[in-house]
C-alpha cells in the first residue's frame, strides 16, 4: 500500500472513529492485514494504449493470420508493465478510449514471397500518426509473425516517447521468446481456431493441437472454462492455481473469469475465494496499477458486501474507488458500479452525507429499471437527511421515466411511491401522501400486492398519519392490518412522532431483471390467474358459447364514462381518457375506435354474439369486430337461426372475423379470407384507437405461454395504436408509440362466474383504476 494511500485512510479512519466505531475499526484492521506492499504508477507518467484494428494494402490478404496475429499480440501485451495495456480498441468501454494515450496499428501486405508489416502508434494526445520501419518475413517463418510486430510496435512507441520528450515511462516490455516460435505449419493449424465455433469443434480441434505454445495453453484453458461447471472450475484450477509453468497472467484471467461466474450465480463466498486468489495473481505479474487489478478488489468488495460482511468489504471498495481515480477511469461502467456500492456502503455505515455525494455523481450513467433504483436509493439518502426538497425533485424526475416505459407495477416503482407520499408529508402535503398511501393499499383489490413490503409500510405509515391526526379508531383499524401481514420479526411499533416506514436501500444485483415488454411480477401472477384454467375441446359447444345479456355491461360504462365529454372524471380518468383519445371531439359516439371482442359466442343458440351487440349499440360509430374461432364460425353460419344472424347483421358497425384469438396479428387480420362479411370493408386501424375485450375467451381457455407472446404482439404489430385491453377483469393500457401492456385497473365480477349466470358485482364497483399508473401526477 502507498503512503498516499494510508494517508487517505487513516485521515478516513479518522473521521471514521467519530462518525462511527466499527467502520474505524475496520478500516484500521484492513490497513495492517495488508502485508504486501503494492505501489501504483503516477498516470502522468505511464502510458495507457490499446490494440487497434490492422489494415490491408494491396487486393490479397489472409483473414485468419490477421485475426491470429491479432489474438496473439493481445495476449503478450496484457503481460507488460510499466504502462497500462487497456485491451483491443475495437472491445473498449468509451470510457478506456476516451482514457488511451496511444492506439498500435499497423499495414499488413501480401507479397509474393512473405509478408510486410509497417507498424504505425497513432497518438491520442498529439493527434498525429508515427508510422516506423516496414519489416518482411518469408511465408515459411511466419511463425515469428508475433514477435516481429510486437518489437516493431514497442519500439515505435519507445521512439515517439524519446523524440517528443513526452513525460512517459517506456513500459518493461515482455518480448516473445524465440524459443517458442510457432512452425509455418503450427500458425497455419492454430490459425483455423475460431471462438465461434460450436463447442464441440472447438474441442476437436484443440485435441488435435499439440505443440509448445503458451498461447495454445491458453485458448484450451479457456475452452475448459467455457463448460461452466463447478467440476471443470476445480479441475481447470488445481491445474493452473500455483503452477509455474503458466504465466502470472495465465493464471489471473483463470481465478476472475471463475470469480465473476460465482459472483452471477450469487454464490459468494466462492466469488471471494476465487478473487482474492486473482488478486495475489495480479500482484504477482506487478501489474497492479491496472484496471483489472481495479476489477477485482471491486469484486472483492461487492461480493463482500452481498455476503454480509459490509466492514470488510470497506477497504477493497475504497482501494477500488481510487485506483479508478488515479487511472481516469471514473466514468467507466466497472468504477459506475463500484461507486453505487461504494455509496449505499457509506449510508449503510452511517456516512449519509459521504453516500449522497458519491451516489448523486453516477445518477445519469444507469437508463432504464436500474437507473429507477438508483433514483429510490438516492431519494431515500436526501430523504434521511432531511433534503426533502431534493428528494421530491429527484422522485418527480423518476417519475417522469416510470411513466415513459411503463414500469409503474414494478416492485421498486411502488417502494418509490411509497417514499414518494413520506416526502410529501415532510414537505407540508400531509393530505396529497394520505391519498397516495390509500392508493397503495387499496391496490390489493386489483392484484396480490399484500404479500409486498411496500403494501406493509403503507398501512403502517397510515396508522402513523391517523395516530398525528388524532384518530384512534383509524389507526387501530390499520395497524392491525399491518400487524397481520407482517412477518413477526418486523413488526415496528408505532412511533410518536411522524416517523415512516420507508424501508431499506436496495442493492444491486438483489432484484430480478425485466425482460422486455414483458409483465412484471405483479401483472404477471394476476395474468396468470386467469390463464389455462379450462380445456376447451373438452367442452360441450353450448358451454363454449355460453353468455347472456348485459353480462359485460361494465365494459359500456367504463367506455361511456371516457367518452362522454359531460362526465366529472377523476384526474387518473381524465389521465387515460387523454392518453387514449386526445381530442375527445374525433371520438363521438365511438367514431375513430375499432373494438375487437375475442371469443363473442357467435354460437349461442338463443344470444349469439349479444355482449358484441350491446357494445354497437351502444356506440354507433365505433367499428365492432366479433374475432372469434373459425369452428365457432362455422357453427353460427350453419345451426344459429336466420332471424338471429339478421338480428346481427342489421347493425352496420359489425364485422366478423374468423381466426384464432392468439395467432399473428398482422397475418390474421391482412388476409381477405378471415373476413365473413365480404359486402364490408375491413377497418382501416392507421390513426384509430384499439380496444380489444377477452372475456371468457383465450383469457380462461389458453396457457401463460400464448397469451404473453400474444400481447407482445399485439403490442409490437399496433405500436403507433394507443390499446385498451379488458382481459378477464383486468383492464390493461398500451400507450401509443410503445410496445408494452400495463395493468392499470379491472372491472366488478359481474359476468365472469363461468359456471353459472350472475349479474351480481358483489358490492364491487363497476370498475377500478390505480391511479398510479396512468397519471404522472400524484396530486390525486
Amino acid at each position: 500500500m502507498s503512503r498516499f494511500q494510508k494517508n487517505t485512510l487513516l485521515t478516513f479512519s479518522l473521521l471514521a472513529f467519530v462518525a462511527y466505531a466499527p467502520l474505524y475499526y475496520s478500516i484500521r484492521n484492513a490497513i495492517q492485514k495488508e502485508a504486501l506492499p503494492v505501489t501504483y504508477e503516477s498516470a502522468e507518467t505511464v502510458s495507457f494504449f490499446s490494440l487497434g484494428d490492422f489494415e490491408i494494402s494491396g487486393k490479397e490478404s489472409d483473414p485468419k493470420t490477421l485475426h491470429l496475429l491479432s489474438e496473439l499480440i493481445d495476449f503478450e501485451f496484457q503481460k507488460v508493465t510499466g504502462g497500462v495495456y487497456l485491451g483491443k480498441e475495437n472491445s473498449l468501454t468509451l470510457a478506456k478510449k476516451l482514457r488511451s494515450n496511444f492506439v498500435f496499428t499497423g499495414v499488413f501486405e501480401w507479397k509474393e514471397k512473405g509478408i510486410e508489416f509497417i507498424p504505425k502508434l497513432k497518438s491520442l494526445e498529439l493527434k498525429s500518426t508515427y508510422t516506423g520501419k516496414s519489416v518482411f518475413l518469408p511465408y515459411e517463418e511466419r511463425g515469428k509473425l508475433v514477435s516481429l510486430v510486437y518489437r516493431s510496435l514497442s519500439h515505435l512507441l519507445d521512439e515517439t516517447i524519446r523524440l517528443h520528450r513526452l513525460m512517459k515511462r517506456t513500459p518493461e516490455w515482455k518480448f516473445p521468446s524465440e524459443v517458442v516460435f510457432l512452425s509455418e505449419s503450427e500458425f497455419v493449424r492454430l490459425s483455423e481456431y475460431d471462438p465461434k465455433l460450436s463447442l464441440e469443434e472447438k474441442n476437436v480441434l484443440l485435441k488435435s493441437l499439440e505443440f509448445p505454445s503458451e498461447y495454445l495453453q491458453f485458448i484450451k484453458i479457456g475452452l475448459s472454462l467455457e463448460k461452466r461447471t463447478e467440476e471443470s472450475f476445480k479441475e481447470t484450477w488445481r491445474n493452473v492455481g500455483g503452477n509455474l509453468n503458466f504465466s502470472a497472467y495465465t493464471r489471473f484471467y483463470v481465478a476472475k473469469t471463475i470469480a465473476d461466474y460465482y459472483f452471477t450465480k450469487k454464490e459468494f463466498s466462492k466469488t471471494i475465494e476465487y478473487a482474492n486468489a486473482a488478486k495475489k495473481e495480479r500482484e504477482l505479474l506487478k501489474s497492479v496499477f491496472h484496471s483489472d487489478y481495479a476489477d477485482t478488489l471491486s469484486l472483492l468488495g461487492k461480493a463482500l458486501v452481498l455476503d454480509g460482511k459490509k466492514e470488510e468489504a470497506v477497504y477493497y471498495l475504497t482501494s477500488a474507488r481510487k485506483l479508478y481515480d488515479t487511472l481516469g477511469l471514473l466514468s467507466d461502467p466497472n468504477s459506475v458500479e463500484n461507486s453505487y456500492f461504494y455509496g449505499l456502503l457509506l449510508y449503510d455505515l452511517s456516512q449519509a452525507e459521504l453516500a449522497s455525494y458519491e451516489l448523486s455523481s453516477i445518477r445519469n450513467k444507469y437508463k432504464g429499471i436500474d437507473s429507477l433504483y438508483l433514483d429510490f436509493n438516492l431519494a431515500k439518502v436526501y430523504y434521511d437527511l432531511g433534503r426533502y426538497d431534493a428528494a421530491l425533485s429527484l422522485l418527480q424526475d423518476q417519475r417522469k421515466v416510470i411513466m415513459d416505459e411503463s414500469y409503474a407495477n414494478h416492485d421498486i416503482a411502488l417502494y418509490s411511491y411509497n417514499l414518494y407520499a413520506a416526502t410529501l408529508y415532510k414537505s407540508g402535503k400531509w393530505s396529497v401522501a394520505n391519498s397516495v398511501w390509500e392508493a397503495l393499499v387499496s391496490a390489493k383489490s386489483i392484484y396480490g400486492i399484500e404479500e409486498k413490503p411496500y403494501h406493509r409500510f403503507a398501512l403502517y405509515n397510515l396508522a402513523v398519519l391517523s395516530k398525528l391526526r388524532n384518530n384512534p379508531e383509524q389507526t387501530e383499524t390499520y395497524y392491525k392490518q399491518y400487524v397481520r401481514l407482517s412477518p413477526y420479526g418486523q413488526i415496528v411499533d408505532l412511533p410518536t412522532t411522524d416517523r415512516f416506514e420507508i424501508g431499506k436501500t436496495i442493492y444491486p444485483y438483489t432484484w430480478e431483471t425485466l425482460n422486455p415488454n414483458s409483465f412484471t411480477e405483479l401483472e404477471e401472477k394476476t395474468i396468470r390467474s386467469y390463464t389455462g384454467r379450462y380445456l376447451f375441446n373438452s367442452q360441450d359447444e353450448e358451454i363454449r358459447a355460453r353468455t347472456y345479456e348485459n353480462r359485460l355491461e361494465d365494459t359500456n360504462l367504463f367506455l361511456d364514462d371516457l367518452l362522454n365529454a359531460k362526465a366529472f372524471l377523476s384526474k387518473p380518468m381524465s389521465a387515460l381518457r387523454k392518453t387514449l383519445f386526445g381530442d375527445l371531439k374525433r371520438f363521438d359516439k365511438g367514431n375513430q375506435i375499432v373494438f375487437f371482442d375475442i371469443g363473442p359466442a357467435l354460437n349461442h343458440p338463443e344470444y349469439p354474439g349479444v355482449t358484441s351487440l350491446a357494445v354497437a349499440k351502444h356506440f354507433s360509430g365505433m367499428e365492432v369486430v366479433l374475432w372469434e374461432l373459425p369452428g365457432e364460425v362455422d357453427l353460427f353460419l350453419k345451426k344459429v337461426k336466420p332471424e338471429l344472424k339478421d338480428r346481427l347483421y342489421a347493425f352496420p358497425n359489425i364485422r366478423i372475423l374468423s381466426a384464432d384469438g392468439v395467432g399473428e396479428f398482422q397475418t390474421v387480420y391482412s388476409n381477405p379470407n378471415n373476413w365473413i362479411l365480404r359486402n364490408r370493408p375491413v377497418p382501416n386501424l392507421k390513426g384509430k384507437t384499439i380496444i380489444i375485450r377477452a372475456a371468457n375467451s383465450i383469457d380462461i381457455y389458453e396457457p401463460y405461454t400464448k397469451i404473453l407472446p400474444h400481447f407482445q404482439n399485439i403490442g409490437k404489430e399496433l405500436k403507433n395504436n394507443p390499446i385498451l385491453y379488458f382481459f378477464n377483469r383486468s383492464i390493461l393500457l398500451k400507450p401509443a408509440g410503445s410496445e408494452k401492456f400495463i395493468l392499470i385497473g379491472n372491472q366488478s365480477i359481474r359476468g365472469f362466474h363461468h359456471n353459472f349466470q350472475s349479474l351480481d358485482r358483489n358490492g364491487e364497483p363497476p370498475y377500478s383504476i390505480l391511479p398510479f399508473t396512468v397519471c404522472e401526477e400524484v396530486n390525486l
